[in-house]
């Protein structure tokens, strides 16, 4: 076997390996002294495949250097800081009680009416996952969503499935939406803007379509009156713990946006940009922080959150998980196997309408072979040196509305299934996926025609 096809096999082993600990091991519980510790498992494959390769000598230091530097614009550094800046923005904000505050608004409204309640979610959901991220959003209202229901005396999965289905969705519209919109946007220099300019309206049309299919298909179990609680007791403003606290969140929030979408005509990059303001957030809770500390006087209500919580909340395993991923496809990269398939791809679809179906439908399939941010990745390596920017934007929707195909699509995925088998909600991995099988490949269908109508028309 020559070294083309052993980097092949340990990529596909390794991503074997991070689907079947999602599936069977999502994650270890390690007990030290009198403490117990618990961490996920999907990283480990990444990690793995990262050792194999340069256990087999088929990587050396210097490919090691170059899967973290990056090629031209692709900066796995800089994607990585982008999008923990967003999430600890997103954080801070959930800390505040903020999308408690509109999840149970949400249910307030629904007044009584199980449909309402449906549509409520639906687009509450739907404009909070415009601006913040479609994992914080998915893993706040989850465990909300399912109380209310469990209170109430409803079904909880129509409810659930749509949240999931509105976050997954929307999370197309804007650049920091999600981790793989980053990923794939940074490296091909699309900036804020023009991100926003493509994909606004495959959104909208992809947003509207899954709405009517969740609604078709759960009709009939969302045709009833909540009997209680009364919208008395939901009392919205009580899940906000400190209103300064959620003013300054939604602030920088607000200021972060601004600056990424006019970050080009500065000539900054949108890592920079996020990273400032992250910073600056940051400064402002450690001196909170080290006040409350040493001030005995201070109100209570200042006190009920901290940096420490927001800290334990970082996803920081997708670390190791995204920079071994770069460095495996760094070994591919040296074999010319993206460079391949991409010439392949070409091959077969010489425009840009079947390009996008092409790239759309290979990259939401893929997505639930490998995990989003591992597709998007290796997609990277595939879409490099073919200059067509309707194919980056039919893998980014692909990697979005793949996720809601099955649990195994997107890390949030697998983390919101996490969540419902604690919960013992009867949602299971089949059945979710009939469901994804069910409405996905027609939201798919209309999503990159939409696309392809753009690109036929302005080109």
């Amino acid at each position: 076997m020559n070294k083309t096809a052993i980097t092949l096999t340990i990529f596909c082993i390794s991503s074997l390996i991070i689907i079947l600990f999602i599936l069977l091991k999502p994650t270890i519980k390690i007990k030290f002294k009198k403490n117990e510790f618990s961490f996920s498992t999907y990283f480990i494959g990444a990690v793995l495949g990262t050792v194999s390769l340069l256990a087999f000598t088929l990587i050396n230091f210097d490919d090691v250097i170059n899967g973290l530097k990056g090629k031209n614009q692709l900066k796995p550094l800089g994607i990585l800081i982008l999008f923990f800046s967003m999430v600890f923005i997103s954080i801070y904000l959930d800390t505040t009680g903020f999308f408690e505050f509109c999840a149970r608004y949400a249910l307030q409204k629904s007044g009584g009416s199980g449909t309402k309640l449906f549509i409520v979610i639906y687009i509450t959901v739907s404009i909070l996952t415009l601006f913040t991220s479609n994992d914080i959003v998915i893993l706040t209202f989850t465990p909300f969503i399912y109380y209310f229901t469990i209170e109430v005396d409803i079904d909880p999965i129509p409810y659930l499935i749509s949240e999931f289905y509105a976050a997954n969705t929307w999370s197309m519209s804007l650049l920091i939406g999600n981790p793989t919109n980053i990923l794939l946007g940074t490296a091909f220099s699309i900036s804020f803007f023009q991100y926003f300019k493509w994909m606004i309206f495959p959104t909208i049309f992809a947003g509207i379509a899954n709405f009517f299919l969740l609604y078709f298909v759960f009709k009939k179990k969302i045709s009833f009156s909540i009997l209680r609680p009364s919208q008395q007791e939901i009392k919205p403003l009580e899940a906000i713990k400190t209103k300064k606290g959620a003013i300054l969140g939604l602030l920088f929030l607000l200021i972060t946006v601004i600056l990424l979408a006019i970050s080009p005509t500065f000539k900054v990059e949108m890592w920079i940009v996020s990273a400032v303001l992250a910073g600056f957030l940051l400064l402002i809770l450690i001196i909170k922080d080290l006040y409350l500390k040493f001030a005995s006087s201070t109100p209570k209500e200042s006190k009920t959150f901290s940096l420490p919580e927001i800290a334990r909340r970082l996803p920081w395993l997708v670390i190791p998980f995204v920079l071994c991923l770069f460095i495996t496809v760094e070994g591919l990269r040296k074999y010319g196997i993206p460079s391949s398939i991409g010439g392949f791809f070409s091959r077969i679809a010489n425009n840009d309408p079947k390009l996008i179906f092409l790239y759309g439908y290979s990259s939401s399939i893929s997505a639930n072979i490998l995990n989003n941010i591992p597709m998007s990745v290796a997609f990277s390596g595939i879409l490099e040196g073919h200059d067509q920017l309707s194919s980056v934007f039919s893998t980014i929707i692909g990697s979005n509305l793949g996720a809601n195909l099955s649990p195994i699509g997107a890390l949030a995925g697998i983390m919101w299934m996490s969540i419902l088998r604690q919960k013992n909600v009867p949602l299971t991995f089949w059945k979710f996926t009939l469901y994804g099988l069910l409405m996905t490949p027609v939201t798919i269908l209309i999503c990159l025609s939409v696309l392809a109508i753009e690109f036929l028309i302005i080109n």
